[in-house]
């Protein structure tokens, strides 16, 4: 009864499965890198989107300062004129009809100037709202895309601390 005992040695991990097990943690880095390429682009883009409804916001604020500026000159105008209508009138027809006929059609037309830059004035007020609307959501969007980019980026130094640990170990 001769017995010889022998051992053999068996390893856990072969070499293949723990190479495999790298090359996926690595692929899996790689994803996550690309991931978080594309989210800066997009971040990148949002942010170029915001600066220029900003500048379109800073433009719509000085064409209505402008619009403002014109009406409030064409208000003046129309009190002029009307004060003068007023004071011909009573002076008692010292002057020719024609020439009151004349600032009544003057008038007419400083009012329709001031009624159309009125609408200007509200067409201006909405686009600028609106404006301000979307530079809102986009600033949300930012700070989201900026929110996830830094969760990437934690995952991906995770990610990499692991592929380190696992190519040391």
């Amino acid at each position: 009864m001769n017995e010889t005992i022998k051992t053999v040695k068996i390893r856990a991990y072969p070499d293949e499965a723990k190479n495999s097990a790298a090359e996926s943690n690595l692929t899996e880095g790689q994803a996550h890198a690309l991931e978080l390429v594309k989210l800066n682009a997009q971040l990148d883009e949002e942010k170029k989107k915001t600066l220029e409804h900003a500048r379109t916001i800073e433009q719509l604020k000085a064409n209505l300062s402008q619009e403002q500026a014109k009406t409030a000159e064409l208000a003046r105008k129309r009190g002029e004129l009307e004060a003068k209508l007023k004071e011909l009138g009573a002076a008692g027809g010292a002057n020719s009809s024609a020439q009151l006929e004349e600032e009544r059609k003057k008038s007419r037309e400083f009012v329709t100037s001031i009624a159309q830059l009125k609408e200007d004035l509200k067409q201006e007020q909405a686009k600028t709202a609106e404006v301000a609307e979307k530079k809102d959501e986009l600033l949300q969007k930012l700070a989201e895309l900026e929110t996830r980019t830094k969760r990437l980026t934690e995952m991906f130094g995770r990610i990499s601390e692991i592929a380190d640990a696992g190519k040391a170990g």
